[in-house]
């Protein structure tokens, strides 16, 4: 069988392979015993929460038989900026992390400096950098991640906010524009 499968959508996909589906959830082909719908999905990918088989819509269509066809331009390009995205928002959140982590790890050295010399200025000064700086680190961390309820954020922040952002700061970085610090 080598149908196209360009024109089923996912859920139809679902079906052909044998899963039931009812809205944007089905009952996995593969999990045994009364659990239902199981299977969560969206227009691409889907997963099940009970036995983790998880796949996309290119792998459901091979493995049922059928000729994906090539990526477009476009969705390369898509899956390029995606990819870029990603690897930007990881190496900013190790990046705040090991600050965090080297700003908390001198202040309870500071802590038990202070025990025994409580005058000790270096001391007071790492414990006043970690204090001026969390706030400012936890939000970072909460915008990459997504927080819609977060105590550091005056807004949620959505991940179509913060890639809108980065597309528009990538932008500015190709055509030369410095940033307004």
């Amino acid at each position: 069988m080598s149908d196209a499968f360009e024109s089923l959508p996912l859920s139809g996909l679902l079906e052909r392979a044998g899963f039931h589906v009812r809205g944007r959830r089905a009952d996995c082909i593969h999990c045994e015993g009364r659990s239902r719908l199981t299977v969560a999905f969206d227009d691409e990918v889907y997963y099940c929460h009970r036995c983790k088989l998880t796949g996309n819509v290119r792998t459901l269509a091979r493995g049922l038989g059928m000729q994906p066809a090539p990526y477009t331009r476009e969705q390369r390009e898509k899956r390029q900026r995606a990819t870029e995205f990603n690897e930007w928002r990881d190496t900013c959140h190790k990046i705040i992390v090991r600050r965090l982590r080297y700003l908390t790890r001198r202040a309870e050295l500071a802590k038990t400096v202070l025990a025994r010399f409580p005058d000790c200025e270096p001391a007071w000064n790492a414990l006043a950098d970690l204090h001026h700086n969390e706030a400012i680190l936890l939000a970072a961390l909460d915008t990459l991640s997504f927080e819609k309820v977060s105590p550091w954020l005056e807004t949620p922040m959505t991940k179509q906010n913060l890639v809108s952002a980065f597309a528009e700061a990538s932008r500015r970085a190709e055509i030369g524009v410095p940033d307004a610090a």
